[in-house]
């Protein structure tokens, strides 16, 4: 058997040698070719630029199209320049927008360019930001088997979508026109017609087969305009949760590294979010990986500061101890008390509106809207506040430290004293909705209002935090640019109908007065999905019972509204046998482990199977909270994709 493959082998080299004896290209070239001719057998199909070996700087000599998708191959005595490099892929990606596959549209993440020099090539070699380069010794690096990006249907279907766009390339070893047609997904006899839907739905299930991982940066054949969108200003995608929104900015972030020199940035309210986004976007283009900043604002806020010998540390228990010792002083807490006993209120009040607006006097204060706060402060009682929050300061100021906001602050004066010397070439905002209004400012600061700078992704139905805002106020203008997303690909039928039943008020006017859309308006892509509601007195074991009768306990989570119940959860899960993992130490690789962790951690995830365990505590007294508890629960709810289980606490 052995020695029948590597006579075909020998065999397909001698017809490849002979196909190419024309084109006088150098013996080493020559035998690189002959290389890629021999993988025909395993799914492999090269294309030769007609031009070569005289193939212009910018421009591919080859292209090779097979499992570990479409590689852009240079072959080069000496390293390209960058502008040549990235000109090469550029002008594949162009010959490939548009073109189909099983899961839909291919986007530009199944693409890469290799450098390949001789074997004696003593230069730099492995990943730039732009190629990798390697040694014609080297080639199994790049045909050797891993990851499938592209099924052998699909591979063939993007060689000949390549072969027909251009007089460029031009087979080898195997012509287009003389293998057999498949019939597309959804065909019906020799007409070739189909339901749009149906083909979309098969797209969909098709994705859904690959890893969990590659689910979770699955892009739709109607998301794929939005990628390549060309905006003069700043713009923002918006739609409720599951629509895509994040994979989406990641996929327009590739886009752009492809097309820019400059860093960009990924940026969130959230600290452990831009972890998880890292690791989705490793999974979607890991040779652009390094282009990308993943960083939340506080943390981009503290490095700028400290660059420019500005350093502000926060030190977390000093400060909560100089609210407390404030909130003690019975002559300044008791009118606020007397309001609204809860202290976290207060607390919420000064970091959300006051410093979060960036109010610095009692007249501003007076005169403030307080989005999404609940009831009106009358102007006399507001001065009550003040003073509290003065004499805050004051505390903070007698113990040598500063708050978050007072770093947001102080970045947003340095950015206005010196510009950053570098401009971002591109600026993504995940979770716009829960950034304070002094973070926007920041962020705007930071990617100011040039064409496809600044990309705000969010949804106001899950906003987790206190207060609200308008783009305005931080002098930011949209005039129309953006997407609103209505299909949700997330989360099943069953499931986007529970969280459907929700009543999540919008208090985050991120379109400034335009049309918002519900989550029981969206659209359903996937099918099916379970949603079981427990009831009863012995919780812990009936979430432990139904945690082992899942079918694949990998990509599952129990999130609670408290750190205290995530604790709890956490000594359960393990005593119980599980591997548990906090979700604010996940770094968004697929794992094993049970993800534990609050709704505020779970921002932006996305799990096979979610856990809701009753925690008592899922009515406020108050408007805002009760609808503050309604856009977390619905935050929890759409994380889950196939299976969501909510418990109900009843006292036996």
């Amino acid at each position: 058997m052995t020695g029948t493959f590597h006579h075909r082998q020998e065999r397909l080299r001698r017809e490849a040698e002979a196909e190419l004896r024309d084109r006088l290209l150098p013996t080493w070239q020559n035998r690189v070719l002959q290389r890629f001719a021999v993988e025909r057998d395993n799914g492999w199909y090269p294309l030769l630029n007609q031009f070569a070996p005289h193939t212009p700087a910018n421009r591919p000599d080859a292209v090779l199209v097979g499992p570990a998708g479409v590689l852009v191959i240079l072959l080069r005595e000496a390293e390209p320049g960058w502008e040549d490099s990235r000109a090469a892929f550029l002008w594949i990606a162009e010959l490939l927008a548009g073109a189909s596959i099983g899961p839909g549209v291919l986007t530009e993440s199944a693409a890469r360019t290799v450098v390949v020099h001789p074997v004696d090539h003593q230069g730099r070699r492995g990943h730039t930001g732009e190629h990798l380069a390697i040694t014609e010794a080297e080639l199994d690096r790049i045909m050797g088997r891993g990851d499938e990006v592209l099924t052998a249907a699909d591979a063939l279907a993007i060689a000949r979508h390549l072969d027909s766009r251009t007089f460029d390339l031009t087979p080898i070893m195997w012509n287009s026109k003389r293998i057999p047609q498949q019939r597309g997904p959804g065909q019906t006899g020799s007409a070739g017609l189909f339901d749009v839907r149906d083909l979309r739905r098969e797209r969909v299930e098709h994705a859904l087969d690959r890893p969990f991982r590659d689910w979770r940066i699955f892009l739709d054949d109607a998301q794929h305009g939005a990628v390549r969108r060309h905006y003069s200003g700043p713009a923002r995608i918006t739609g409720p949760a599951g629509t895509g929104k994040s994979v989406l900015a990641l996929h327009r972030l590739a886009y752009l590294a492809r097309r820019s020199t400059g860093p960009l940035l990924f940026t969130t309210h959230l600290s452990n979010l831009p972890k998880i986004a890292e690791a989705q976007f490793r999974s979607l283009a890991p040779h652009l990986a390094s282009r990308i900043e993943f960083t939340h604002l506080h943390a981009w806020a503290r490095d700028f500061l400290e660059e420019r010998g500005r350093a502000a540390d926060v030190d977390e228990p000093q400060v909560e101890q100089a609210l407390e010792a404030v909130w003690q002083r019975t002559e300044l807490s008791t009118p606020l008390r007397n309001f609204r006993a809860a202290r976290g209120y207060w607390k919420d009040e000064i970091d959300r509106v006051i410093k979060g607006r960036g109010i610095r006097s009692l007249e501003a204060y007076r005169a403030v809207p307080r989005k999404g706060r609940g009831a009106n402060l009358p102007a006399e009682f507001r001065a009550h506040v003040w003073q509290f929050y003065c004499e805050y300061e004051r505390a903070l100021g007698e113990r040598g430290v500063s708050d978050h906001n007072d770093v947001l602050m102080r970045a947003l004066a340095e950015l206005e004293r010196s510009p950053l010397p570098r401009q971002y070439t591109a600026v993504v905002v995940d979770e716009v909705q829960d950034l304070t209004l002094i973070g926007l400012r920041l962020v705007h600061a930071i990617s100011g209002d040039g064409p496809n700078q600044l990309l705000l992704v969010g949804d106001g139905q899950q906003q987790v935090y206190a207060g609200g805002w308008r783009l305005s106020e931080a002098g930011i203008s949209l005039q129309g640019r953006g997407e609103i997303l209505r299909r949700n690909y997330r989360n099943r039928t069953a499931i986007v109908a529970q969280a459907g039943e929700l009543d999540a008020v919008n208090r985050f006017d991120d379109l400034d007065g335009g049309p918002t859309v519900p989550l029981r308006s969206a659209l359903p892509v996937l099918r099916g999905g379970r949603v079981v509601e427990w009831q009863g007195d012995d919780q812990d074991e009936a979430l432990v019972s139904a945690l082992r009768r899942l079918d694949d306990d990998t990509a599952a989570a129990v999130l609670t509204r408290t750190n205290g119940a995530a604790e709890h959860w956490e000594r359960v899960l393990r005593a119980a046998g599980f591997a548990v993992r906090p979700l604010d130490r996940w770094d968004g690789r697929e794992s094993a482990p049970i993800h534990v962790g609050t709704v505020h951690r779970a921002k932006g995830t996305e799990f096979r199977s979610v856990f809701l365990p009753d925690e008592r505590l899922l009515s406020g007294g108050y408007r805002e909270e009760r609808e503050a508890l309604h856009r977390q629960r619905l935050v929890a709810l759409t994380r889950a994709r196939d299976f969501l289980w909510i418990g109900t606490v009843v006292a036996s």
